[in-house]
């Protein structure tokens, strides 16, 4: 059993925790609390005085809220809508009647937001509104979080696992430690796929391409995690969590799009790739992986990076070190 720890050492874990508290209390308060929508993707088809007339209607009533598209025909804007360029939009019918269609498996707060949109523009015409869900979540995941779910339950165990290759592989090489991560990661990749897919059913029809971006996450996490520790030791594990765990899932976009966070966190949470893999599974699932490529890419990013500090730390043993002596764990004689 380890030594037992002092009572200022104790005292100074107690406050350390105390912060932590607030510090991830504040941020995902911040993040969710009132969430308002930032250049939300739209389309609009009609004639032009239709178009200006809900341009300006928008520009006043939610300045900054919504960037707008023109459309020729309804078919342009539904296709936009299914390749994942807008969210939605607005179509000018005749002069007494328009459509408004949505993408429910896109995210509620969209949803919602176009919504009250197309209320406050049938008021203001008036005119009769129909609505039009083009693609509609199922009944396996009636809220829209199961992308979300799925990118948590990968991060966590992978988050975990790079900290055992950190503080107990040491003693192992390189091509052991990187071996045995691609192993749990195409292994985490499959057994997450199984579980959302076959057992829960929350994501069917999609096993193969769930699979592989749940292995391409999974080893993001654990190379990421252990590339920072290589480097910077325990402060790499920190920041790792704080980066993966922390901001990362609170700026995901999982339970509210990125548009609807505040401007600090939407651009942080665009660069990470918690955000990315839930955006890639949820246009594979119910956009046929309509505009995935760059979620993907944003995601191998991450992952060719720690793969980079670790194999830069193999080369340069002595890289950011203060001292000679390494400041990752020993092996015990």
């Amino acid at each position: 059993m380890p030594a037992s720890l002092s009572l200022r050492a104790l005292v100074i874990l107690t406050g350390a925790f105390i912060v932590a508290v607030l510090v991830f209390a504040g941020v995902y308060t911040e993040t969710q609390h009132n969430p308002v929508p930032h250049q939300l993707r739209v389309g609009v088809v009609g004639p032009q005085d239709a178009v200006l007339k809900v341009k300006a209607g928008l520009a006043l009533s939610a300045p900054g809220y919504f960037k707008v598209y023109t459309y020729s025909n309804e078919a342009g804007l539904k296709s936009a809508i299914k390749d994942r360029k807008v969210y939605g939009g607005y179509i000018q019918k005749t002069k007494k009647s328009g459509l408004l269609v949505t993408a429910g498996a896109a995210g509620e707060a969209p949803q919602l937001a176009l919504e009250l949109v197309g209320q406050k523009l049938a008021a203001a015409v008036p005119e009769k509104l129909t609505v039009e869900d083009l693609a509609p979540l199922p009944t396996g995941d009636s809220h829209g979080l199961s992308s979300y779910t799925y990118q948590y339950g990968v991060l966590v165990p992978s988050f975990v696992f790079g900290v055992l290759i950190f503080m107990f592989a040491h003693g192992l090489s390189l091509a052991s430690r990187l071996g045995v991560s691609a192993v749990y990661s195409l292994g985490a990749g499959i057994v997450g796929a199984l579980t959302v897919d076959q057992i829960i059913g929350a994501l069917p029809h999609h096993f193969v391409a769930l699979a592989a971006l749940g292995a391409l996450y999974a080893a993001t996490a654990v190379l990421v995690t252990y590339g920072l520790a290589r480097v910077l030791g325990y402060a790499g594990l920190a920041l790792s969590g704080l980066l993966l765990i922390l901001v990362g899932n609170s700026t995901g976009g999982g339970s509210i799009n990125q548009e609807f966070l505040p401007d600090f966190f939407r651009s942080i949470g665009q660069a990470l790739p918690n955000g990315a893999f839930i955006r890639s599974v949820r246009n594979t699932e119910y956009f046929n992986g309509a505009n995935t490529h760059r979620a993907i890419l944003v995601v191998a990013l991450w992952a060719v990076g720690g793969l980079a500090l670790v194999l830069l730390k193999e080369k340069f043993p002595g890289m950011l070190t203060r001292s000679k002596k390494e400041l990752e764990p020993k092996p015990s004689a």
